[in-house]
């Protein structure tokens, strides 16, 4: 080899099994270029996709392994950020495209031809790196649903998955809970409105997983419910850095989609599984409260005290809600409507302290309607409001089912 290079003279090694007549044939398409070269380098190119893509190799890796088959360097660009409608992209990792730039003649012929297999292996490859990423956020955020929504109890299975996801359920959790006002004017499709939210609880946690600490992300119905856990009580000021942590989010998400008109409820801490579901029930309350009292959109703080949050801390156990549901189920055979009716004219009797006269005058109705509903209500409940357990019980309950 020494000598060859001083001479300025090509060495080939030819291994003792090949076939010489196939040898040469390569040799003469090699060295004379023209169609019969680029049909065999895309036939080795496109054997580099398949090799790629059944070894499970990145974009760059199947780039390298396409190009060493064309003879030619084959890129990665970036796609276009933007849908066809000129809107951004609601998903960031997008396929990239491949390109030959060196390619020339009939190699650039044969390079499209490749470049077309390769982007679509570049494609799914994109996709399973995605779904790998995605899949530990998304079994987190099912199981936070679950564990906020459930109307069962809390079960050591739940527990189990919520060890295996790395999800500290068990120390202290303050949610904000985001909703846009105007969701079904930005997104009339439910498909529309599924991307949008799903992209905005991506940007959202991000936001606030950049002001510090450990956030998770869930989805319930149309809205997006992040939670900041820490393993120690956040003390007294969690409230107000959430809060910012909320105004960064709501930032995030308006930047990308400004027609929506977003607002964020934000909780105290609590601590445990079952604080879990109190801190995901104050923060949205706190929406509930600030439509109600009209107030701007943007970020707005639990600030419940005394018996109200007492009660939200109360209600948010399984045997609370069982025992509520239990006392009001005749109530609830009446009718969604009809049962609302009943249950507040039940608690403002009782809050008035059984007072027919201060309880038509609260609910602005005749007492003999007053009286007549009450009648009827007992006489459904089959209970004696003579009798001070009974009584306290069906207080608690009518305030827990009218919590916001």
């Amino acid at each position: 080899m020494d000598i060859a290079s001083r001479a300025g003279l090509a060495l080939i090694w030819i291994p003792s099994t090949a076939e010489l007549a196939r040898l040469f044939l390569a040799v003469l398409t090699e060295v004379g270029g023209g169609p019969a070269q680029a049909l065999a380098r895309a036939s080795g190119g496109l054997d580099a996709v398949g090799r790629a893509e059944q070894a499970g190799a990145d974009v760059a890796t199947l780039c390298a392994m396409v190009g060493e088959e064309l003879g030619t360097p084959v890129l990665a660009e970036p796609s276009p950020g933007s849908g066809t409608d000129g809107r951004p992209a609601l998903h960031a990792s997008e396929p990239p495209r491949l390109v030959a730039p060196l390619a020339h003649g009939d190699l650039a012929v044969a390079a499209r031809l490749v470049l077309r297999s390769a982007e679509a292996a570049a494609a799914r490859l994109v996709d399973e790196e995605r779904k790998a990423r995605e899949l530990p956020i998304r079994s987190r955020s099912e199981l936070l649903a679950e564990l906020l929504i459930s109307e069962s109890a809390l079960n050591e299975d739940m527990l189990d998955r919520a060890r295996q996801l790395g999800v500290p359920i068990t120390g202290w959790h303050v949610a904000v809970r985001i909703e846009a006002d105007n969701l079904v004017d930005v997104a009339r499709e439910e498909i529309g409105r599924f991307e949008l939210l799903e992209s905005a609880g991506q940007l959202a946690l991000t936001a606030a997983a950049a002001t510090g600490g450990t956030w998770y992300l869930s989805r319930i119905a149309r809205a997006i419910v992040l939670v900041w856990m820490t393993s120690s009580d956040p003390g007294a000021q969690a409230g107000a850095r959430a809060s910012r942590s909320a105004g960064r989010a709501l930032q995030a998400v308006e930047a990308r989609f400004p027609a929506l008109r977003l607002r964020a409820g934000v909780s105290t801490p609590h601590e445990g599984p079952l604080g879990l579901r109190a801190a995901a029930a104050e923060a949205r309350s706190a929406i509930i409260a600030a439509r109600a009292g009209r107030k701007p959109t943007g970020v707005t703080a639990h600030d419940a005290t005394g018996v109200q949050r007492m009660l939200m801390e109360w209600y948010a156990s399984d045997t609370a809600r069982a025992s509520v549901r239990v006392q009001l189920a005749p109530l609830e055979r009446l009718g969604q409507a009809r049962c609302e009716t009943a249950i507040r004219t039940l608690a403002a009797f009782l809050d008035e302290q059984g007072s027919i006269a201060r309880t038509a005058q609260r609910l602005h109705l005749h007492r003999n309607a007053v009286t007549y509903r009450i009648r009827r209500i007992t006489g459904l409940l089959g209970v004696d409001l003579a009798d001070a357990d009974q009584r306290l019980a069906l207080q608690l309950a009518c305030r827990a089912r009218l919590l916001p």
